[in-house]
Formats: C-alpha cells, sequence, structure tokens
C-alpha cells in the first residue's frame, strides 16, 4: 500500500517563543504593546489549543476596542481567524480573514494582507473547494513576488501544488513543489525543504517512478531526522515502506509475464519485502512512542503484506489481526450521535422542500385574491411580480428538489405519479466501502469524521457525474451508484467500470486533513433492476434485484484497493476492450454459493 501525504510548509510552533510570550504577559500595561502580546499569543496558541488560542484573540480584540486602536484590530481579527480555521469553524474564519484583510489594506500592510490570502486558500483547501482555494493562493503569491517575500513565495507554491495534487495534475503538482523546492534551498530553510521532496516523492509514487520516489523520500527522511521532526520521520517511514512493497509487487507482475527488469532494484523480490518491513517496524516504533495511533492500523497492514511476502505467514497473520481489530472499532456513541444529526438534517431539506412548494400556493391562492379586488394597470404590474417572486420559489424548490432525488424522478413526482416504480433489463451497480474509517472513528472528533466522510463522499458525487451515474445512497461509509437507471445506457457496464477505477486510484494514498489512511473495497454487478420511489414524507429512490445483492456481497468479500466483479459483470463490460481482469478463481459467497469472481484493473480512466 502507497502513502502520499501533502505536507504544508508552515514552520512549527515553537514552545520556546510561546513561553516567552506568556512570560511578558505580568509586565502588560493595557496598552498597544499587550494587544500585539495577546494576539501573537492567540496565533502561537492556535495549533497547540485553539480553544484558548481563540479566548487570547478575543481579549486581545476588546483591548484594540477599548483603547481605538483600529490598525491593532487587524491583527486581533487574524488571531481570531487563525482559531477558527483549526477549529474548523470555517464560515467564521473566512468572514473574520475578511475584516483582517479589510484592516490591513487600509493601513497598507501587505505582508500580513499576503498572509490573510494564503490562509483562506487554506479554508477553501480545507473544503475541498479548489478552484476559489488556488485562487487565493494565486493572489498571495501575486503580493508576496511584489514583496520580495521568498519565504511566503516558498509556501505560496507548495500550497499551489498541493491543490493541483489535488486535482491529480501530478505533472503541474511536481512543478510547483520543485519550484518551492529551490526557494526553501536557498533560504536554507530544512523544514520547507524536507516537506517539500516528500510531498515530489510520494508524487513519483503515485506515477510509478519508484526510483524518484526513493530518492526524494530518503533526502526528505535525513532532514526530517536532522530536524527532530519524529512525527514526519514516522509518516516518511510508512511511505518507505510503501515505496518497497511496490516494488517487490511490480517484480511479482513482471515474473507473472515471464519478464525480468535491467533495474536492480526489481530483481531481488525478498530484498524489497525485507527493506519494507525494516521501515514499517520502525515506523511502528515511532507511531507507539509518539502515540500516532491514528497511523498505527495502516502500518500494521503493510507489515503484514512485507512478512506475507517473505512467506512468514505466521507473522503475517498476526500483523493483519492487529490491523483488523483497528479496523474493526465501533463508532463512539459521540460519533453516532454526529451522524444521526446528518440524517436529520437530511430529512430537513426534504421537509424544507415541502414549506416551500406550500408557502408558494399560498402566494398563488393571495394572488388570485387580489387580482379580484384590484383592476387596471396598476393590478397588471402587481400580479406580474407576484408571478415572478412565483417561478422564483418554484425555481428554489425544484433545486432542492433534485439534490435529493434524480431529476427525472422528481419531474414525475411533480407531477403526482406515485408510486413509482421502473423495470430496467440490464443497469449496472458498484458498491465502495472505505476501509479503515471505523478505525478512524473510534478516538476521532465527531465533526472530524463528518467533514472527512463528506469531502470523499462529495468527491464520489463528482466521479459519479462525471461517468452518468446516479447516486442512490449512502449507508454510514459505503457508498451507493447505478449507471442505466433512471435513463437507459447501453455502454452502463464501461460508465460503472471506470467510475470504480477512478474511484480506487482516488484512493491508493488517501489520507484525511488529520492523518487517518483510509482505503476502499469496490463491487460491481450488472443484470436486470427494479427501481421506485418509496416513503410517503421522506422520500427515497431506491433498488432491488440479484445484480444489486451480488454487487454488495463483490464489495463485501472483495480487497482492499480492488475492484472485485461477478462473471456476468466481467463478460458484459470485457466487449469495450478496455480494462484487465486477473481470475480470483471460484470462491464461496454468501446466499449465493460458489461464484466465479475477478478483480478488474485498467492502464487509464477515460472520460466517457
Amino acid at each position: 500500500m502507497l502513502i502520499s501525504t501533502n505536507l504544508k510548509t508552515e514552520p512549527l510552533s515553537s514552545q520556546a517563543k510561546l513561553d516567552s510570550l506568556i512570560a511578558e504577559l505580568p509586565n502588560a500595561k493595557g496598552d498597544t504593546n499587550e494587544v500585539k502580546l495577546l494576539a501573537q499569543l492567540g496565533d502561537q496558541m492556535s495549533m497547540i489549543n485553539p480553544k484558548i488560542g481563540l479566548e487570547y484573540g478575543e481579549q486581545a480584540l476588546s483591548l484594540a476596542k477599548q483603547i481605538d486602536w483600529e490598525k491593532g484590530k487587524g491583527w486581533c481579527y487574524y488571531s481570531i481567524a487563525e482559531n477558527n480555521l483549526v477549529k474548523s469553524n470555517y464560515p467564521v474564519a473566512i468572514e473574520v480573514y475578511h475584516k483582517a484583510i479589510k484592516i490591513f489594506t487600509k493601513y497598507e500592510l501587505k505582508f500580513e494582507y499576503a498572509e490573510s490570502l494564503n490562509d483562506i486558500g487554506n479554508v477553501y483547501e480545507a473544503q475541498s473547494n479548489y478552484p476559489k482555494a488556488l485562487e487565493y493562493y494565486q493572489k498571495a503569491l501575486k503580493i508576496n513576488e511584489g514583496l520580495g517575500n521568498k519565504d511566503g513565495i516558498a509556501s505560496n507554491l507548495g500550497n499551489i501544488g498541493i491543490i493541483y495534487d489535488y486535482q491529480f495534475n501530478y505533472p503541474k503538482a511536481i512543478e510547483y513543489y520543485q519550484k518551492a523546492l529551490k526557494i526553501n534551498e536557498e533560504l536554507g530553510k530544512k523544514s520547507g525543504v524536507a516537506n517539500n521532496l516528500i510531498n515530489i516523492g510520494s508524487l513519483y509514487t503515485i506515477i510509478n517512478e519508484l526510483d524518484k520516489s526513493l530518492d526524494y523520500l530518503t533526502r526528505g527522511l535525513i532532514l526530517n531526522e536532522e530536524i527532530g521532526d519524529t512525527r514526519q520521520v514516522t509518516y516518511t517511514y510508512f511511505m518507505l515502506a510503501g515505496n518497497y512493497i511496490a516494488r517487490a509487487k511490480q517484480i511479482d507482475k513482471l515474473q507473472s509475464k515471464g519478464e525480468t527488469s535491467s533495474n536492480s532494484r526489481l530483481i531481488n523480490k525478498d530484498q524489497n519485502y525485507k527493506k519494507a518491513l525494516e521501515f514499517g517496524i520502525r515506523a511502528e516504533d515511532l507511531a507507539d512512542s509518539i502515540g500516532l495511533g491514528q497511523l498505527q492500523h495502516v502500518i500494521f497492514k503493510e507489515i503484514s503484506t512485507a512478512f506475507e511476502g517473505l512467506g512468514q505467514l505466521g507473522k503475517a497473520l498476526e500483523y493483519h489481526k492487529k490491523f483488523q481489530l483497528k479496523k474493526d472499532s465501533v463508532f463512539s456513541q459521540e460519533n453516532n450521535k454526529k451522524i444521526a444529526a446528518l440524517e436529520k438534517a437530511r430529512e430537513n431539506d426534504v421537509n424544507r422542500i415541502k414549506i416551500e412548494k406550500q408557502e408558494v400556493q399560498l402566494l398563488a391562492q393571495e394572488s388570485e385574491k387580489m387580482f379580484i379586488i384590484y383592476s387596471g394597470i396598476g393590478i397588471i404590474a402587481f400580479v406580474i411580480s407576484i408571478l415572478v417572486l412565483i417561478a422564483y420559489q418554484r425555481k428554489k424548490s425544484d433545486k432542492l428538489l433534485y439534490n435529493v432525488l434524480p431529476i427525472s424522478i422528481a419531474k414525475r413526482l411533480k407531477k403526482k405519479e406515485h408510486p413509482i416504480s421502473d423495470h430496467f433489463e440490464q443497469a449496472s451497480i458498484i458498491f465502495i466501502d472505505i476501509v479503515g474509517f471505523t478505525a478512524m472513528s473510534k478516538d476521532s472528533d465527531p465533526t472530524d469524521i463528518v467533514q472527512a466522510l463528506n469531502k470523499v463522499f462529495t468527491h464520489y458525487d463528482s466521479i459519479a457525474s462525471k461517468h452518468g451515474l446516479e447516486k442512490i445512497k449512502t449507508i454510514g461509509d459505503c457508498y451507493m451508484a447505478a449507471a442505466g437507471i433512471p435513463v437507459i445506457q447501453k455502454d452502463n457496464t464501461l460508465r460503472a467500470a471506470r467510475m470504480a477505477i477512478e474511484v480506487r486510484d482516488y484512493m491508493v494514498d488517501y489520507y484525511t486533513d488529520h492523518g487517518f489512511k483510509l482505503d476502499v473495497r469496490i463491487g460491481l454487478d450488472c443484470g436486470p433492476v427494479v427501481a421506485g420511489v418509496i416513503g410517503e414524507k421522506k422520500f427515497i429512490y431506491d433498488m432491488w434485484s440479484d445484480a444489486v445483492n451480488t454487487a454488495s456481497r463483490m464489495e463485501s468479500t472483495g480487497q482492499s484497493g480492488s475492484v472485485h466483479i461477478s462473471e456476468r459483470f466481467k463478460v458484459a463490460v470485457a466487449e469495450f476492450k478496455v480494462f484487465e481482469f486477473e481470475a480470483r478463481g471460484e470462491m464461496e459467497v454468501k446466499g449465493k454459493g460458489k461464484m466465479k469472481t475477478f478483480f478488474m484493473g485498467s492502464k487509464a480512466v477515460e472520460a466517457v
């Protein structure tokens, strides 16, 4: 399993500096210097304890208002915004950053202005709004270039690289990482150089340039060890383990085809597994010593894979059990409440649609009454305005309805067609289960869980839309979509397969913003289905058939990071000659008996 972590080039908060600022507090005299001191404390505390950091920022703002120091308010707003960003209060953070920017612009504080723009970019990045993030990073870059602020330029370039990385534009991402690397090397900024090296190395792993990846990761590791950044050293050990496992698997693939490689590093498979094991054990020891629990379960999986490759099946099983123990952890009660809150929010959306439709009807009734009472030119103008308002409300209501149901189904419901039930001769169903999400949920903040799940599922939505699939529903951390319904698509198997491959590739090295490794199991089948709308007050579009059940079984019996398909789906999609298949052989599938199944792969994902 390979890893890609996008490491920010921001310096770590200095405990010594924080202690120094706190030591100055007793000498504060309620003047502009105290405002600066409190604002700096809030800023420094943001990455350690944002709750306390926010309190310092609010104290600073209160004092700045008391002594009527407008310029100082800008630094106070910046400090408050920083802490809201860390606390994931994104709308508040953006609002307060803009308050700071207004003051920084007035007093021509261009350095602070650029910092604020960069941080707004960070907010949009955290919300997966990559176009807006890129816009603000580029604005900040332009100002820093004008100032000749090389430190800021390197940070902006690195952040722009991260956005291109997230958008799968790897050549562009590497280009910007390299630019940032060059500047950080000129500045002698070891932490920035190390982060740039590791980001570049992780991308070379993704595009399978394993020698380049190893070179960059090794250089980054040496620097992080010099700096003493144990957390990043742990991640780098893990990424190096993934690099060597990828090499061993590449050798396996060549051998299965009867081929060899001239690359000396792709000759000895056992040697690569031994190196992977070495780095995996190092990562395990460090993660345990610094309490990096969110990374331990995937480290266990890497170690298990290395032991399995070396034929040490007992040790492989031991670490696989450790991995499963973490993986199968249940949601905490607080997390369940948060998920329940999401379901309630969805229900509220449906109720809001009904309320707005009632409002439209009342407006229509009122307009009819007014038409009877009034006459002449005035009433015509009045009626036109009412009709415009009705049209607006209907458009708004329809938009909400279309977010809940497929457009064609929503239109049928508006025509009072209910119940809706359709039979389709051929449709393709995809189930995607997030591996590692349950383990992450055990010890995580509910807000982090919901944001992580929303970020992943939002990207799945965009992939589904790209390939013409209809999202059916989500159940916990499982995502279901279908091609060929409610609109018939003759190439539905091709569309579903392309979505599966793109989701798999997207999740190969996926880490949440808080450092949790997530992966997926994907299952596919095709065949006749029945689809329709169930419910009276809370509508849901769902589908039923043997193909649906089989697709679900393909997902649950699949392997992490793989696309598992039925023989029926394999036969149907093979005619497009786009995909490669690996026979898994006969296996016992619950409720189905013995089945021949396959793993599916593709050298490239093409747009439909």
